[in-house]
């Protein structure tokens, strides 16, 4: 098939490696072309703008930050009016009411969106290993059922578009939680000059999964890195919005923001 990725970060790059993999033809568009290069040279065509990646593919998955880019990019005045028929299927960190309503508008137009959340890290995505839940038509889910398997090893259909991102919500406060929670372990026991192995064992024994991070932490390794710090900083802005939907506070979200933001403002 004809598939186009818009948004070639982290993720939209290793869905992109993945598609290539299993012999799709694949079209990429990124704000920073610099970023579609790699790409490029395995194959993939590079598209100008999104409405033409959009135009020359059978099916299109768009990677970005959050529901506010996901909007800008597909409902623009250029780009709405090109949906008729198109099938969609957003991998962007988008709140409940987010996507449920970018569905209805994209619908209005002649066009349908669904939606995934990828449960894997970059790597496995590459290799056929992913796995992911969606929220689709009913009509649907065979059809993105049959791309997701040619790169993966499962897909859940959970109901009507929404459901995904429904599903993905507390899982999102947790992606944000724990590498603070283990950042801040970490740099306490540095501080304070404890042995690195008993730090290590410590901070494994009291934290669930810090084993995954910690290690790459101590070291400064950035070489296995499963998200930039901006895209952090975009998943805490999705979770205030669902925090103020359900009545959750939100000071302790926000200040973690702030952390991110100040990481990002210093180069990391």
């Amino acid at each position: 098939m004809k598939i186009s990725i818009l948004g070639t970060g982290l993720m939209g790059a290793a869905l992109t490696e993945g598609l290539i993999n299993a012999s799709h033809d694949v079209i990429v568009y990124n704000r920073t072309i610099a970023k579609t290069e790699p790409l490029s040279a395995l194959g993939a065509k590079v598209a100008a703008t999104p409405v033409e990646a959009i135009t020359a593919s059978d099916a299109t998955i768009i990677m970005l930050s959050d529901g506010v880019a996901l909007r800008e990019m597909l409902l623009n005045d250029v780009t709405r009016v090109l949906l008729k028929g198109k099938k969609i299927l957003n991998g962007s960190t988008t709140t409940y009411s987010e996507i449920v309503e970018i569905a209805c508008v994209v619908a209005e137009y002649g066009g349908d969106l669904a939606e995934m959340t990828i449960m894997v890290s970059p790597d496995p995505l590459r290799n056929k290993q992913g796995r992911f839940m969606i929220g689709c038509k009913t009509i649907d889910e065979s059809y993105w059922t049959e791309i997701l398997l040619s790169i993966g090893e499962s897909v859940n259909r959970l109901g009507e578009v929404g459901e995904a991102s429904k599903a993905e919500a507390p899982m999102i406060f947790a992606s944000i939680f724990i590498p603070v929670t283990v950042a801040y372990a970490a740099a306490v026991a540095a501080k304070m000059n404890m042995p690195q192995e008993l730090s290590e064992r410590y901070i494994n024994m009291a934290i669930p999964t810090a084993e995954y991070v910690l290690p790459n932490m101590l070291a400064r390794d950035y070489s296995k890195c499963m998200a930039t710090v901006d895209s952090y900083a975009s998943a805490v802005t999705t979770a205030i919005k669902t925090a103020e939907s359900v009545g959750v506070p939100t000071k302790i979200l926000k200040d973690i923001q702030d952390l991110f933001r100040s990481a990002a403002e210093r180069g990391f």
